[in-house]
């Protein structure tokens, strides 16, 4: 037998059904391809934030271990990212139980549509049938559970405030990037719009200097004779289509830019708009976990308080207990010794009783005689 991975899709992953993946030898996770079409035995998901080559799981001296291969949006366990961006991760073990994600939700500003990335509880099973848990965490649970069932909750609480925590910072980062990109893009069209107000200075320049060089014909019309002004004027009016052509093809060039850049500028500063409402709201969310955070954590604090003032009362109790069982003792062996003594008064007084109950017949005994020798002498 191999050893089987089982993905189970959560409420927020791009949905997929249940996957059960055996482990025979290093498994690839990633986009379908004309040739990988997601399967109910495979871990290849139909879903576009994915790389085609995403990650590499396998099952190796008894552990399972999940490596990033260079994917773009990234590998999470328990939303810790593996590695950097289109970087390989070393490898990193994995438990049953563990939240794994691959990539990040990825929006398309032309058609304002968001594309969701796979997140998944996995359940690991070795060989022999065994589920692959974490000791470390089982022994924290159970040493939670013997602190009392609120602790436990108040643990699990504070693990999902975190993860929601690590995922709005993580978004935070992501929509800072855009802004950055934005940035960037709005610098370029910048420049772009300034080079073409420049070629339109030129274009002005190019004309002006076409009015000049008609005021120079006009002059050289006067001092030269009929055939040369002709050529003169032929010339003159070749260069001046060839400019008038070069200016215009400079304009629409210019004015197309420009038409471009204002276009390109107006989708820029909606996707800003809406980057920064998302970043606004991402931080109010990340204030509002935050704040839960803390309050939770001095619940838990008193709580743990609690627990050790219990603990303490719980001690002190059993040593007032146990003093109690010791005295209690000495008084049972006090009386038992005294039973002892009454049992023994009472056997020497049974002796006695029997002693005077003998003494008592023979003195009736003696009586009777007595009597008899009487009654004899009476006779005679």
């Amino acid at each position: 037998m191999s050893a089987v991975a089982v993905f189970t899709s959560r409420p927020n992953s791009h949905p997929f059904q249940e996957r059960h993946v055996t482990l025979h030898e290093p498994v690839k996770i990633g986009r379908s391809v004309a040739r990988a079409r997601p399967a109910p035995n495979n871990a290849v998901f139909d879903c576009k934030v994915l790389s085609r080559n995403h990650a590499l799981l396998w099952y190796e001296n008894g552990c399972f271990y999940l490596q990033d291969t260079k994917s773009s949006n990234g590998t999470f366990i328990n939303n810790q990212r593996l590695s950097k961006g289109s970087e390989e991760s070393p490898p990193r073990e994995m438990y049953s139980g563990d939240t794994i994600q691959f990539g990040v939700d990825v929006m398309e500003n032309s058609r304002r549509v968001t594309h969701s990335c796979i997140i998944a509880t996995v359940q690991l099973f070795h060989p022999d049938g065994r589920e692959a848990t974490d000791n470390h965490s089982s022994s924290f649970m159970n040493n939670t559970c013997g602190g009392g069932v609120g602790a436990t909750l108040q643990s699990q609480e504070l693990y999902q405030l975190a993860q929601c925590l690590q995922e709005a910072l993580h978004r935070e980062q992501m929509m800072e990037k855009k802004l950055l990109t934005l940035q960037r893009l709005i610098d370029r069209t910048q420049e772009a719009s300034e080079s073409g107000w420049q070629a339109l200075i030129d274009e002005d320049r190019l004309l002006s200097r076409l009015e000049v060089l008609e005021n120079q014909l006009a002059v050289y019309s006067k001092n030269q004779t009929e055939e040369t002004l002709k050529q003169e004027l032929v010339a003159l009016q070749e260069d001046k289509f060839k400019y008038e052509t070069t200016a215009k093809e400079s304009l629409r060039k210019v004015l197309e830019e420009k038409l471009e850049a204002v276009r390109k500028l107006s989708d820029l500063e909606k996707s800003l708009v809406n980057t920064e409402d998302e970043c606004s709201h991402l931080r109010e969310v990340c204030e509002a976990s935050q704040k839960e955070l803390e309050m939770l954590a001095e619940k838990h604090q008193e709580q743990i308080q609690e627990v050790e003032s219990l603990t303490q009362k719980l001690l002190e109790a059993e040593g007032d207990q146990k003093e109690e069982a010791e005295r209690s003792e000495q008084e049972r062996t006090d009386l038992e010794a005294k039973i002892d003594e009454i049992s023994q008064q009472e056997a020497l007084l049974q002796a006695q009783v029997e002693s005077l109950q003998a003494e008592n017949d023979f003195t009736k005994e003696q009586m009777a005689n007595m009597k008899g020798w009487f009654y004899i002498i009476l006779d005679f």
